[in-house]
């Protein structure tokens, strides 16, 4: 008999453990989008952002962010250092500054939290950008998801007036002085010109004149000057 060559076939693969199913994996990666304000190491360490994510504050006017530290109080982690640091819109990275928060007691063994607030002043629109906590433990660091602070420059101000403008306003004012004082002048003129025309009446008619225009001191003074010149005029006629 002829020897027929072997066969081969292909053993099946042994079974596998059941794993995760897909969908249980994408929500948890979905969930992890949705909260990123929490970074959390595997020490039990984590910085989240708390407040607005989103903030609009003026130049030169303060604003401050909150941020929330949560680590387990055991000597590993007892001892560490805040600062915070902030992205351009370019995203260019500034170095980082510290606060003023600092460690505080708590229970052994025990999740301690600390709640921080840094207070800024920023100069202008330029200083727009995400601003980050950043803790500092000795041998780990965890920064939070930041908080996006909208710097916008001063309200509207009234532009400076040119110096045509304030020449104008002066010549105004100017002229509105010397018009008032002119006539003023005009009326005290008229006032002038009337009395006078009271004390010429007077003269020509004695009888008929007020009683406040007979005890007038000009028309006295008028009517002596006017005598005066009756006599002067009767000696040059008798020359």
């Amino acid at each position: 008999m002829e020897s027929q060559p072997p066969r081969w076939r292909a053993l099946p693969d042994p079974p596998r453990p059941p794993g995760p199913p897909a969908a249980p994996r994408l929500l948890l990666g979905l969930l992890l989008l949705l909260l990123p304000g929490t970074l959390r190491l595997a020490g039990g360490q984590s910085v989240t952002h708390t407040g607005l994510p989103i903030t609009a504050s003026l130049a030169n006017t303060s604003v401050s962010f909150s941020c929330r530290i949560t680590y387990p109080y055991t000597p590993q982690f007892k001892v560490f250092t805040v600062s915070y640091f902030h992205e351009d819109l370019q995203g260019h990275r500034s170095p980082e500054k510290p606060t003023y928060c600092h460690p505080v007691r708590g229970t052994e063994n025990k999740t301690r939290t600390l709640d921080c607030q840094v207070i800024l002043v920023l100069p202008g629109a330029s200083a727009t950008g995400t601003y980050y906590c950043s803790v500092h433990w000795p041998h780990a660091t965890v920064s939070g998801s930041g908080t996006f602070i909208l710097v916008r420059d001063a309200g509207y101000r009234e532009p400076p007036q040119s110096p045509q403008k304030l020449l104008l306003f002066g010549f105004t004012g100017l002229l509105s002085v010397l018009s008032v004082v002119g006539t003023a002048l005009l009326l005290w003129k008229k006032a002038l010109q009337r009395r006078e025309t009271e004390v010429y009446a007077c003269i020509e008619s004695e009888d008929g004149c007020p009683p406040t225009a007979k005890q007038s001191p000009l028309s006295q003074e008028r009517l002596h000057r006017f005598k005066d010149d009756g006599e002067l005029n009767l000696v040059y006629e008798n020359l």
